[in-house]
């Protein structure tokens, strides 16, 4: 047997489908191509999105009211930030991008919203470019139908107006494409390596989940490439990514603001003590089915575990399908199996910087969206299934070149195996895609106790409050800064204020309210210890709050 062969893999899937039942099947063939059904797909996955962003789902949280007010002050000129209001770290790209759209249409959560809905349109875009130029256009049509779904979790890290992740996503799936077109010497004209340069200073200044990418490219970049990287073209990629990190170089180096990394490192949670046992269980059971999108609205089924531990086996697998065809393969074919690699080796490290980090036992649901990242890698990992079938499919005259498949393992009862698993794969993203559409109702309800909220405290007056972090910016947000609030902790100390300058004001004013969600057991604390200098006047209940209008003695 022969090593298997770039271009032979590149036109495997053609080969597959060549027609051979005369103009009907041959002019059927041209209409149905991999981009266009990839497109079609695509703007499914798009207009799905669309329509649950109509419908109020995700629910908005106070990080995405976070960005909207960024966004808002922007558009007013009234701040310019470099980061996510209150910490020093997460590059706040999001916030500008929304600014014109918040300053024309108001502060509705669609706005916020609408860079989020064109990052995934680029997200599909650069998936489809990475995966057809590491293996076949129609396996990267196969990885846009996988990422058309719309699990809960998947959906919130696309769709939220936060930034850092979908943004984050999309560059990264950019800057692994423009690293396999570099090393693959496909790439024309010196501008691929300013734009290398720039995805990945972006990526750096923005979220650093996505660094092991960012690592993994620049060795793909400069090992594949190390020939032909001219002093021209090594200037135009540091130029690129001195352009793109300068926003966190120029808010390091001002007096008296602690430094990006030590804050990160801060809050990673890898300091902090937790089982091995527990880390693995958040990270493989539920971490891995969450962000690939198998699981329902925050909470996996048993039965949806599976794809965790399965993760890890199709890891493995693809790893030494491209370790073996690295090997064996010549120069050339050296490039693209190299390229497969970075692609798992980065999957692997953001998987493994995640079970390092205590956040994936102490807050395994929630955090789950670190493994967001990890949607890049998940056509390479999906790779020996798909290569697998092919090779077995009758007639298929490509099938003696995948001789690394065959190696790996082959016969019935693996087919069988394959087919199962990718069943198995499809049918649980469509399970987890009709729970949250399932759950749209209880979402729409969260949405209308949030505007009903708003007009009653509007209606009477009570624009200066204290409520808990998930409450706060969110009614900030969503009245356009008539309500100002300060965040208290579940003690009624204060709390996270993501935006500080509020909470002088709400200490400042004669009347207050105390807007204190009545499950969470705040209202029954402050029943039982009201905070000194504090009358009661009244007591309301709006939706699920509970509401103690107060006179605040300075």
């Amino acid at each position: 047997m022969q090593p298997v062969s770039s271009e032979q893999i590149r036109h495997h899937d053609v080969a597959t489908a060549a027609p051979s039942d005369g103009p009907n099947t041959r002019k059927a063939a041209r209409i149905v191509t991999p981009g266009r059904l990839a497109t079609a797909v695509g703007l499914a996955g798009l207009l799905y999105r669309v329509l649950l962003v109509a419908l109020d789902v995700p629910p908005s949280n106070s990080d995405e009211g976070t960005a909207g007010l960024a966004a808002l002050h922007i558009g007013e000129g009234r701040h310019w930030p470099v980061f996510f209001y209150g910490q020093h770290y997460m590059g706040a790209l999001h916030s500008y991008l929304a600014a014109p759209l918040v300053q024309l249409f108001g502060t509705q959560w669609w706005v916020i919203r609408v860079p989020a809905l064109v990052m995934y349109a680029l997200f599909l875009l650069a998936l489809y470019q990475l995966t057809k130029t590491l293996y076949t256009p129609w396996f990267a049509t196969f990885a846009v139908t996988i990422m058309a779904f719309g699990s809960d979790r998947v959906v919130k890290d696309q769709v939220l107006g936060v930034g850092g992740y979908s943004d984050v996503a999309t560059a990264t799936a950019a800057l692994m494409a423009a690293s396999a077109l570099l090393a693959l010497r496909r790439a024309r004209g010196p501008g691929i390596y300013f734009g290398w340069g720039l995805l990945a200073g972006y990526v750096v200044w923005t979220h650093w989940l996505a660094l092991p990418y960012v690592a993994t490219a620049v060795f793909l970049a400069g090992w594949a490439g190390r020939e032909v990287l001219t002093k021209g073209r090594l200037l135009l990629a540091a130029t690129g990514f001195a352009l793109g990190v300068a926003p966190l170089i120029w808010d390091n180096l001002r007096p008296g603001n602690p430094d990006s990394l030590s804050v990160l490192l801060s809050v990673s949670g890898t300091a902090e003590s937790a089982p091995l046992v527990d880390r693995l269980h958040g990270a493989v059971l539920l971490g891995l089915p969450l962000s690939s999108g198998v699981c329902g609205p925050s909470h996996c089924e048993t039965w949806q575990m599976w794809w965790g531990p399965v993760y890890l086996i199709l890891l493995i697998a693809a790893t030494i399908m491209a370790a073996v065809s690295f090997r064996r393969a010549d120069t050339r074919d050296r490039r693209l199996h190299a390229g497969r690699l970075a692609l798992l080796a980065s999957g692997g490290l953001t998987l493994i910087a995640y079970v390092l980090s205590a956040s994936s036992a102490l807050t395994p649901v929630e955090s789950a969206r670190y493994l967001h990242y990890g949607l890049v890698s998940l056509p390479a990992l999906l790779w020996p299934l798909w290569a697998g079938l092919s090779s077995a499919a009758p007639g298929n005259p490509g099938a003696n070149h995948l001789t690394t498949v065959r190696e790996v393992g082959g016969g019935f009862a693996l087919t069988v195996a394959r087919v199962a698993t990718i069943g198995a794969l499809v049918g649980s993203l469509l399970v987890a895609s009709g729970q949250l559409v399932v759950h749209q109702p209880q979402y729409a309800a969260e949405a209308d106790n949030e505007r009903q909220l708003k007009d009653q405290l509007l209606a009477a007056g009570l624009t200066r409050i204290y409520t808990e972090y998930w409450t706060c910016d969110r009614l900030a947000y969503a009245s356009a800064e008539k309500i100002r609030c300060a965040v208290v902790d579940d003690n009624l100390n204060r709390g996270h204020d993501r935006y500080r300058p509020y909470r002088a004001q709400v200490e400042r004013a004669d009347r207050v309210a105390y807007v204190l969600p009545r499950a969470s057991g705040l209202a029954d604390t402050f029943a039982r210890s009201i905070p000194t200098g504090v009358q009661v006047i009244e007591i309301r209940d709006i939706g699920g709050y509970r509401v103690y209008v107060c006179h605040q003695r300075q």
